[in-house]
């Protein structure tokens, strides 16, 4: 058991300094803030200890804590802004009037915290993630093990501990990311938002890490302290058997071994073909999808691009299935991604040749920012450097159309396009993808 010991926070008045990239003094232009979740973890941490949910003012409290920050510590908005906290009391105020928009998502390393009378300095994300894991705190990891509140659909993209975007299928997939055959955790989990999640039958998109921890505060709490490890134990419960990641999990919802009874057999995908046509005038093509499957009581498939966006649901009973237009998203090689139903560890990939098919993306310049819009900051290649853009008058800057379709981003991007159904918000992991996008969007 960790030791946990109350510090009393001294709370020093004083005025934070807010400071933007744009400002002139060198100094401060200097500032740089890393995207941080272990401070994400901890904000998230603190923010139950002090109750706050979006109230106007909140005074700070004693609070049993693992560990205090050392101030002045500077941290960073979503949107670039940078601010010096002065105080216990400023942090308060700043999470206070935090919002899904605008949050705190980076921190100047290095930074000093107070820990049982000691001083340590925390010189990066890795040393961050070491501190908060020996505190406990409830990290993403954590919630990759309860599968009771929420089910993930997959698949998504997460950034591994080699700082590669690669797709993860299934819960299996993701669990493995996070554990190792010591039991010991040293990867912490990145997941490249929005995703989404199902939730008492209800599809969420989840657009950041937020409202990821928003999602998973407002889950129902529990004293239990489970390890995290995957020996799946099944329960019979009136709305069919429940699968809980080892059998702590199944004990905190109440459950005994009595009630355990053999989990369903698992079902599974395979011999998936992919078979492209001659192309389409509008530059896509028919794709033509073929498997066999087993173990599953749905009736349809689920078939998601290498984008991760939902092409579309079809009947097994119908395959094989030919998409008539399927939009290319990569050059060369593409693959896409099938899963049965709702049973969110039923998927298989398959890759194809992709037809050399002609395309157009239409005017970028008079699409962004009505048909779409993509997420600041993002930056930009610009003769030989990497320029960054935070707003649509910073990309139309470098966009040159007579050389490219598009502006040379450095990717992935986060885009939302304003579709006559609603917004849809998509991650493109190249300019490929991206015209891809915007054809299947705008045009």
């Amino acid at each position: 058991m960790k030791k946990f010991k109350i510090l009393l926070l001294l709370l020093i008045v004083s005025v934070a300094g807010f400071y933007s990239c744009s400002d002139n003094d060198p100094v401060e232009n200097d500032i740089v803030a890393s995207k941080s979740i272990a401070l994400r973890t901890t904000l998230n941490e603190i923010k139950k200890a002090n109750n706050i949910n979006g109230r106007n003012s909140v005074a700070a409290q004693d609070q049993a804590f693992c560990f205090n920050f050392v101030f002045p510590l500077t941290l960073a908005y979503n949107d670039g802004t940078v601010i010096t906290i002065a105080s216990y009391q400023g942090l308060i105020d700043v999470l206070t009037s935090e919002t899904p928009v605008l949050y705190i998502e980076g921190v100047v390393f290095p930074f000093q915290v107070q820990q049982e009378g000691a001083i340590i300095t925390i010189e990066n994300e890795a040393e961050f993630f070491a501190l908060i894991q020996d505190c406990n705190f409830y990290t993403v990891n954590n919630t990759v093990f309860d599968f009771t509140c929420y089910s993930i659909v997959f698949p998504i993209s997460v950034i591994n501990a080699n700082q590669e975007t690669i797709v993860v299928n299934s819960q299996t997939e993701l669990l493995a990311l996070v554990t190792n055959s010591a039991g010991t955790v040293n990867y912490q989990l990145n997941i490249v938002f929005p995703i989404s999640v199902v939730q008492n039958n209800q599809t969420i998109v989840i657009n950041n890490l937020y409202e990821f921890f928003d999602l998973n505060n407002d889950c129902p709490s529990s004293s239990c302290i489970c390890t995290a490890d995957y020996n799946p134990v099944c329960v019979q419960t009136p709305n069919g058997i429940v699968e809980y990641s080892n059998m702590c999990h199944a004990e905190c919802a109440g459950y005994t071994q009595s009630d355990l009874v053999p989990c369903a057999p698992a079902c599974n995908i395979t011999n998936v073909t992919t078979t492209p046509g001659t192309c389409n005038a509008n530059g896509t093509y028919p794709l033509t999808i073929d498997f066999d499957y087993a173990n599953t009581t749905s009736n349809e498939f689920y078939v998601y691009n290498s984008a991760g966006v939902l092409v579309g649901s079809y009947p097994l009973s119908s395959l094989p299935v030919t998409i008539p237009n399927y939009q290319a998203v990569a050059a060369g090689a593409d693959y896409l991604v099938v899963r049965i139903g709702t049973n969110f560890d039923c998927n298989a990939t398959q890759q194809w040749a992709v037809p050399a098919c002609q395309t157009t993306s239409g005017n970028f310049g008079t699409q962004l920012g009505t048909c779409f819009n993509i997420a600041f900051p993002v930056q930009i290649q610009f003769q030989g450097a990497l320029v960054t853009a935070n707003s649509n008058g910073d990309i139309l800057q470098y966009y040159f159309p007579a050389q490219s379709n598009i502006p040379a981003f450095v990717y992935p991007l986060t885009v939302t396009f304003n579709t006559a159904t609603g917004p849809i918000t998509v991650i493109v992991a190249s300019q490929a993808a991206f015209e891809a996008a915007i054809n299947n969007n705008c045009n």
